[in-house]
């Protein structure tokens, strides 16, 4: 059967030998023709030019009244019938009608020959997009609900098909009214749809209304490029091509190379659903909701004066994490809170966004006794069930033991008196001893490398001040100079300069992830009070760098040019921060003590 092959091809190019015999002019054989004569507005149709002698360059200004001319392309052939050998030239013009109704393609002068007039039906754009089964590429779209609240993720998918040859780019869809977050959860396989054999690439993205009522999502529009129909030689390019349409063999039809080729999804509308009048503060809808606490010692046995750090997360599942509130413990009676700062991170791995905010907190007993930790609560509607729901952390009780050292109250920061509240009621204390990063309430070494280190921290700042005093005396110069800050070692200017210049490498290579991270780490190395993107951008004055920021944020949740966002912050921020002088700290005063729990990069 595979001798008999070849034969049998032979003999199916004889007539399709004989269908390109010449029309008109003594310039050698020349035809015309279009690789379909019905297409939708929007969508691209070849215009093929056949010779048996060489093609000049023709005249195709007459096309441009109702076409816009996309490109051309060339391709040449041998032919063998009956023992005669014959040479095809072909030329495939790309073309795109500019509006719908009956067009004509005029005669074209080529080398002196003129073509037959075309017909083209060209008919309205379908509801939002272009192409359709049949069409060397087209999409579909859906959504997972139609529905959905506000504030609720729902999946968005766009499945892209397309015949072997094909290749290409596809852009983002956007909505006005909802946020699209790109999932990381594509797809490849192969379908078949009315004897194509199409490739299908399917994409999804989370997609959260941010208003209620109707929300039109506009879907990605794909560009690329085909093996366009030409002469019956270039099968032997492109064999596959016969199987993908047969139908193009019996019209005297067969793929050529290079023409353009695009299609538009179609849109997609959604109705958000206000918030229900039960459900409750905060508005949280999503799948699941968990509250965890982590840190307390299994025995319920704790130090008085010996910091114990416990860590609060709230997870969600259907919401990214900017979108929880920030975790916060209640009042503890007895006992100082000093909060860390908010750790964020957002899974989108999977069919659901798992977004989950972390904070760790200090917790100081101030006397012996009982301490009790007052159960923590959060609100959320179950969007899978239609109800209610509440997280919870139960109530718990320590039990304080041991003798507050005398040292304990004078290493005390100046304003603890007026910053004992809770972390949930106020922001960390703006002045407290230096203690590690993380602590062990049952160690009874603790107290002591806690001790150590606020006398090694007042020793410090003693010889730093007598330091500033020498050097004010030694003074000559009548020009007055600011001394320097007894706060602010050398070692912190070095820090910051570190980290300025890690995130301006990391965007210099273009990652946006770890920019941001690099941003945020060299903020709060300057200022302890920025506790995230947000608060960074609030803090800043230069509506330069506070547009970098944004379009960082942009291309890194919604996709785009990750080299241009990087580039912009590397312009914005060479020279440093450019702060608000209205958000600027107060500068500490003779005697303070730097921060308990300096922020961590």
């Amino acid at each position: 059967m595979m001798r008999r092959w070849p034969l049998i091809l032979l003999l199916l190019l004889v007539p399709l030998a004989q269908a390109a015999s010449p029309s008109t002019g003594p310039g050698g054989a020349v035809r015309v023709f279009l690789d379909r004569s019905h297409v939708s507005l929007g969508d691209t149709v070849t215009l093929n030019i056949q010779s048996n002698d060489s093609l000049g360059t023709p005249d195709l200004t007459p096309l441009e009244q109702d076409f816009q001319v996309l490109g051309t392309s060339n391709s040449s052939s041998v032919q063998i019938a009956n023992g005669t050998t014959s040479r095809t030239v072909q030329l495939g013009i790309a073309l795109k009608p500019l509006h719908a109704g009956t067009l004509t393609i005029p005669p074209l002068d080529v080398g002196g020959t003129k073509t037959q007039p075309l017909t083209l039906h060209v008919g309205a754009a379908p509801s939002g997009g272009s192409g359709r089964t049949g069409d060397p590429v087209f999409m579909e779209t859906s959504v997972l609900s139609s529905s959905p609240y506000v504030g609720e993720q729902t999946v968005y998918t766009v499945r892209l098909f397309y015949l072997p040859g094909v290749s290409g780019s596809l852009g983002d869809p956007s909505a006005d009214g909802a946020s699209l977050i790109k999932l990381d959860r594509d797809h490849r396989y192969t379908v078949d749809r009315n004897g194509y054999a199409y490739q299908v690439l399917e994409y999804s993205w989370a997609l959260i209304p941010q208003r209620s009522g109707s929300i039109t999502v506009r879907g990605p529009t794909f560009q690329g490029d085909r093996l366009a129909v030409g002469s019956p030689g270039a099968l032997f390019n492109n064999p596959n091509a016969l199987f993908n349409n047969p139908n193009a063999l019996l019209n005297g039809q067969m793929p050529g190379i290079g023409a353009p080729v695009s299609a538009t999804a179609p849109m997609t509308r959604i109705d958000a659903r206000a918030a229900p009048a039960n459900a409750g503060k905060p508005w949280l809808p999503a799948r699941d909701v968990q509250l965890k606490l982590t840190g307390l010692p299994p025995n319920g046995e704790v130090a008085t004066g010996v910091p114990l750090t416990v860590t609060l997360s709230i997870s969600a599942t259907g919401q990214p994490a900017d979108a929880l509130p920030e975790p916060e413990l209640p009042a503890i009676a007895g006992a100082r809170v000093y909060p860390d700062q908010t750790r964020d991170s957002t899974d989108d791995s999977g069919q659901w966004l798992q977004g989950t905010r972390t904070r760790s907190f200090a917790i100081v007993p101030q006397r012996n006794g009982k301490l009790s930790l007052p159960a923590i609560t959060l609100n959320w509607w179950d969007v899978a069930h239609e109800r209610a729901e509440q997280a919870s952390v139960p109530a718990r009780t320590l039990h304080v033991s041991g003798t507050v050292p005398p040292a304990s109250n004078a290493a005390a920061p100046p304003s603890a008196a007026s910053t004992s509240r809770p972390a949930a009621a106020a922001p960390a204390p703006a002045a407290a001893p230096t203690a590690p990063a993380t602590f062990h309430g049952s160690e009874a070494q603790g107290f002591w490398r806690t001790l150590a280190l606020a006398s090694l921290v007042l020793w410090l700042l003693a010889i730093a001040a007598a330091a500033a005093w020498w050097l004010r005396r030694r003074r000559t110069s009548p020009v007055p100079v600011e001394a320097p800050i007894a706060t602010a070692p050398e070692g912190a200017a070095k820090s910051q300069r570190t980290l300025q210049a890690e995130a301006l490498a990391s965007a210099r290579a273009s990652d946006v992830a770890a920019c941001e991270r690099a941003l945020l780490a060299w903020a709060r190395a300057c200022r302890a009070d920025i506790v995230g993107l947000t608060a960074l951008r609030s803090a800043l004055s230069d509506p330069a760098q506070r547009e970098a920021l944004d379009d960082l944020q942009r291309v890194r949740w919604h996709g785009g040019d990750a080299a241009a966002a990087c580039a912009a912050v590397t312009s914005a921020f060479a020279e440093g921060f450019s702060w608000n002088d209205t958000r600027k700290p107060p500068r500490p005063q003779s005697g303070e003590l730097p921060p308990l729990y300096p922020s961590r990069d």
